[in-house]
């Protein structure tokens, strides 16, 4: 049986796409074995990473996008960008053709739909398979997917949505997602049906948390950012989804309504966030107490999750959420939101706020810092909770899709 992935989401960063597919392929290599499936990695950027030598490796170049602010000069470069995706795309095609292959899996869509090229080619007699991670703006208001301004990603977004709605539908055998709630959410905006849409969690990163909460994750915080003081953590590249302004607001009320307990705390973000985040706090008063320290390497954020008290992370939407589980698997207590694929990642074992209410957030923030019973409490179920989501489950359940071909 032969399988291609198309795996270009692991060249655009560590974002938790490119994390998944990554995963997804080690863990398919390790209980392919006996290589009864041939595994085929389509992609275009050459990378020096060892799941390409475990496996047949395509290369098909992709347009490789530069950042544009001057908005005509954006919409060129998506022009092109089209262009050049779809002169790749017939090329990926026609070498799935001649090999032959039974299961085409395209792990990187959500918002973004498959490509036109895909509609004509006929896939009855083989399987396409899809992983649709989310799609925050069918569920959202759109001034919490883009904010305030009507900008060049909602009219593209909106094209993808069209392209789901009415091109392609009907155009795979299965559509994967992550969660039962962004599955809800795609059949009652997309008008899939259900029983073509099979629902695998992700897995949960850093294994080894557990041995780093320690003093030595603490001194190597102090070496690298300075840290030497008690923080609450929160991460995420920037989107008003995320909901850091509330976070920021939360942070605030608490360390007025609590001062004696939280006092010497401060409130670390992890991630790439706007200046007026940082307007924002200096206006509550709170800009010694605020600290952004940017973008951290995937390798030093088992240090942060293990050395915080509190891991905060109430966005509006979530379709699925992996921060909260490599947070627990840390032994972080976590915070999340109440709504959407939260509780459902976190069961019982964080605490659930409405992330619409600031002063919830910071009562929970408070709950969680001046409790060390319940610390301790949530920090054993967090570990027991992490366990629970593997790669290697991830891996075997996307492997029955491919070779039983349903659901």
């Amino acid at each position: 049986m032969k399988i291609a992935i198309i795996t270009d989401s692991i060249e655009k960063g560590p974002t938790s796409v490119g994390k998944y597919t990554e995963n997804l392929v080690r863990n398919l290599l390790e209980i392919n074995i006996d290589k009864k499936v041939d595994i085929i990695l389509i992609h275009g950027e050459r990378r020096n990473i060892d799941i390409y030598k475990k496996a047949r490796e395509i290369m098909i170049p992709f347009f490789k996008k530069r950042k544009q602010s001057f908005f005509p000069i954006r919409v060129l470069v998506f022009l092109l960008t089209s262009l050049w995706n779809i002169k790749r795309n017939f090329e990926i095609i026609k070498f799935y053709k001649k090999e032959d292959a039974d299961v085409l899996h395209i792990p990187h869509l959500g918002r973004p739909a498959p490509p036109i090229a895909y509609l004509v080619f006929d896939f009855d007699n083989t399987s396409l398979i899809v992983t649709n991670h989310g799609m925050a703006n069918l569920a959202l208001p759109p001034r919490l997917c883009w904010g305030k301004f009507f900008t060049v990603s909602r009219i593209i977004y909106y094209i993808e949505y069209l392209k789901w709605k009415y091109l392609f539908r009907t155009r795979f055998k299965i559509m994967i997602t992550v969660s039962h709630s962004e599955k809800k959410n795609i059949v009652k905006s997309l008008g899939i049906s259900p029983e073509k849409i099979k629902v695998i969690y992700h897995g949960a990163d850093y294994k080894n948390c557990k041995s780093k909460r320690n003093r030595e994750a603490g001194k190597i915080l102090y070496q690298n950012y300075g840290i030497n003081f008690p923080f609450i953590f929160h991460l995420s590249a920037y989107q008003p989804k995320k909901n850091v302004e509330n976070i920021i607001k939360a942070f605030a009320i608490a360390k007025k309504k609590y001062n004696k307990i939280l006092k010497k705390k401060k409130l670390i973000i992890g991630g790439k966030q706007p200046n007026r985040l940082k307007r924002l706090a200096k206006d509550l008063g709170i800009e010694d107490d605020v600290i952004f320290v940017g973008f951290i390497p995937e390798e030093e954020l088992p240090l942060f999750y293990s050395v915080a008290e509190a891991f905060v992370f109430p966005s509006f939407h979530e379709s699925f959420g992996m921060p909260i589980l490599e947070a627990m698997a840390c032994g972080c207590p976590v915070i999340t939101s109440n709504v959407f694929s939260m509780p459902e990642v976190a069961g019982k074992t964080a605490i659930l706020v409405d992330p619409y209410n600031p002063e919830k957030i910071a009562n929970a923030i408070y709950k969680v810092v001046s409790d060390k019973k319940l610390r301790r409490k949530l920090t054993k179920w967090g570990i027991e909770r992490a366990k629970k989501f593997t790669w290697k489950r991830c891996a075997k359940e996307h492997l029955k899709c491919y070779v039983e071909g349903d659901i």
